[in-house]
């Protein structure tokens, strides 16, 4: 079926394909299935049955400094078997992978994740177990993760964040192959710190929180991916200030996976009103901040019915502001113009 893709002699097809195979062996090491042979080329693309566009591009340089680096092809891709294959189907996220997982030594899986989250907020179905109403607009995997990049965190020396010199010195005493060292270094000093920036979380969960149907749909009250850019802690995400808290600083229990994220009215949730407390005055945050702290509106918004304090307040300083700039604006003007104008006068002189 292959030899039908090529026109011409099938000897020179042959041809080629033992060149392929006798090619140096550092261009197939991080690329077992030879996949690369087809999609490192950035225009290849394809019209799926539907008209959309489907980039299937592979950026190798950027997809080896990836968290899923190590996971071959077809770890993903289970059901493509052939060359030339059908169009691939959706990836599981599900799905047993190759890897082995440490602890116990047995393959690695995500199905765990999926627990938390049948759990959770997001949830597709309610506590008896049948789909919600608008179960579609709850998230996937995909909605909320790329492919991350290692975010390395240099411990040592804090001049610059990255790889820490004297931290992979130190394992090089035991540990002899560079491959692992590389990537054991990159996989735990990225799990010591936050794997994405407050600003890169606020607007994954603005993608949803911020869509006016999506909101109205579920009943929500605020847009919450907007409101928070409004907050202190928004402008300084903004400033890429790293050390800021992010929705899921709030969202989540210290401690628990993100996905085992609650409603408010749930006693598990982190902003339920018996445990809002814990949230600002935690170690990393304000510890000696008590618990009425946290009792202010974070999510402001400037609606009267919604938040009539803040509509009111806002609305005060919107008015002492303009009646005190506006006036001497027209001073400055009128004496801007007496300066350029001297003899100037409304007055005819006789």
């Amino acid at each position: 079926m292959l030899l039908n893709l090529f026109p011409g002699p099938r000897w020179s097809f042959r041809a080629l394909l033992v060149a392929l195979c006798l090619l140096p062996g550092w261009l197939s090491a991080a690329d077992m299935g030879n996949c690369l042979l087809c999609h490192k080329y950035p225009g290849l693309s394809r019209i799926d049955q539907s008209g959309n566009m489907k980039l299937m591009f592979v950026n190798e340089e950027i997809f080896n400094k990836s968290v899923h680096s190590k996971v071959k092809c077809e770890g993903c891709h289970a059901d493509i078997t052939k060359i030339p294959h059908e169009p691939a189907k959706p990836v599981d996220c599900l799905a047993v992978c190759h890897i082995i997982e440490p602890t116990s030594e047995q393959k690695f899986s995500h199905k765990s994740v999926k627990t938390f989250m049948d759990e959770s907020v997001h949830s597709k179905v309610d506590k008896e177990g049948k789909l919600k109403k608008y179960n579609e607009d709850m998230p996937t995997c995909k909605d909320c993760h790329d492919n991350p990049l290692f975010r390395p965190l240099a411990f040592v020396k804090k001049v610059r964040p990255g790889i820490a010199d004297d931290a992979m010195g130190r394992c090089r005493v035991c540990h002899e192959k560079e491959d692992f060292i590389f990537r054991f270094y990159n996989h735990i000093t990225t799990r010591l710190h936050k794997s994405r920036s407050p600003l890169n979380v606020a607007e994954a969960c603005g993608k949803c929180h911020d869509d006016k149907e999506m909101v109205k749909r579920h009943g929500l009250t605020i847009m919450a991916g907007s409101s928070y850019q409004e907050t202190f802690h928004g402008k300084a995400a903004n400033l890429l200030d790293e050390s800021i808290p992010d929705c899921l600083d709030c969202h989540v229990v210290k401690g628990k996976s993100v996905h085992q994220m609650y409603g408010n009215d749930d006693p598990r949730s982190s902003t339920h009103p018996n445990n809002r407390g814990a949230i600002c005055n935690s170690v990393d945050c304000h510890p000696n901040a008590s618990v009425q702290f946290a009792n202010y509106q974070v999510h402001p918004v400037f609606d009267k019915e919604k938040s009539p304090f803040v509509y009111w307040f806002t609305s005060f300083f919107y008015v002492l502001t303009g009646g005190t700039l506006l006036p001497l604006m027209a001073i400055l003007f009128l004496d801007l113009l007496r300066r350029l104008f001297p003899n100037a006068s409304f007055k005819r002189r006789k």
